[in-house]
């Protein structure tokens, strides 16, 4: 078991390094280009989500994304009880975008978020906030060149993170 867990470390630092090479090519060339906003409006475990986003491109493959999303909110009943649960996140992707025919493109993201969910009951509320891992992957079809609609699927912090969302993205030409 020990020689395996050895051969895994082994293997993640040979990609990461790897990684880190292809990233010093990039480097390079590295300046912040195609600067975008957009929203989204999509579905979660709580109701629908509304997301507000903005980035920009540092190669032609990796990019930055930061974003805020309301996961809305879920009313429901026990008893004679009622509850409400809510949630919103804020946080920051590093992106890599590959194109796959002319105007589509897939993207990937990775990044963190802080996260905060809030419990109304009868007796109070709570509220839980943390650090948490984002990645999401989505797809981009630059229909005419001032937008581009997205849809996206993401997760953040684990279960009950998911958010599907379809949105339109605006370039920022200066």
């Amino acid at each position: 078991m020990q020689r395996l867990i050895q051969r895994a470390v082994i293997r993640a630092a040979a990609l990461a390094f790897a990684l880190c090479g292809a990233a010093a090519v990039q480097a390079q060339q590295v300046k912040f280009t195609g600067p975008y906003i957009g929203a989204a409006i999509g579905d979660t475990d709580l109701d629908t989500a509304i997301r507000v986003f903005g980035g920009g491109q540092l190669t032609n493959i990796f990019g930055i994304e930061g974003q805020v999303a309301s996961y809305g909110s879920k009313t429901y009943q026990q008893g004679l009880y009622t509850y409400k649960d809510s949630a919103w996140a804020a946080g920051i992707y590093g992106t890599a975008t590959m194109p796959v025919v002319q105007n589509l493109s897939v993207f990937g993201k990775l990044g963190v978020h802080y996260f905060r969910m809030k419990h109304d009951a009868p007796n109070g509320s709570t509220q839980d906030s943390s650090a948490e891992l984002g990645i999401g992957v989505g797809v981009k079809w630059q229909f005419i060149p001032q937008a581009a609609l997205r849809a996206d699927f993401e997760n953040i912090g684990g279960s009950g993170g998911d958010i599907i969302s379809v949105g339109v993205q605006f370039p920022l030409n200066f």
